[in-house]
């Protein structure tokens, strides 16, 4: 059990980890900027889940997984706010 548990603090204090989720932070945020940006210079209404594909593609053409993988949680959490799941979730256990 002691093994299990230091290897999770092993993991914790490993540079790789925090790049990693640095970068999964940068795909998740950066669609969402380039909406933000796009979406108040322009007259077009593009759906969200396309800035997250965008992301996606972008990640894979600079060789970051991790990058692609923040724009899929981003178009996953899109996908999820137009069908309302992200309501239903939230509201679990809720009054």
């Amino acid at each position: 059990m002691a093994m299990e548990f230091g290897g999770a603090f092993d993991a914790l204090a490993d540079d790789d980890t925090w790049m990693d989720a640095a970068e999964v932070a940068a795909g998740y945020i950066g669609p969402m900027a380039v909406a933000n940006v796009a979406e108040g210079a322009t007259q077009f209404d593009v759906p969200n889940e396309a800035y997250g594909l965008l992301g996606i593609y972008a990640g894979e053409k600079m060789g970051r997984r991790m990058v692609s993988v923040g724009s899929g949680v981003y178009t996953i959490d899109a996908l999820g706010q137009r069908f309302g799941l992200k309501n239903r979730v939230t509201s679990i256990g809720g009054a």
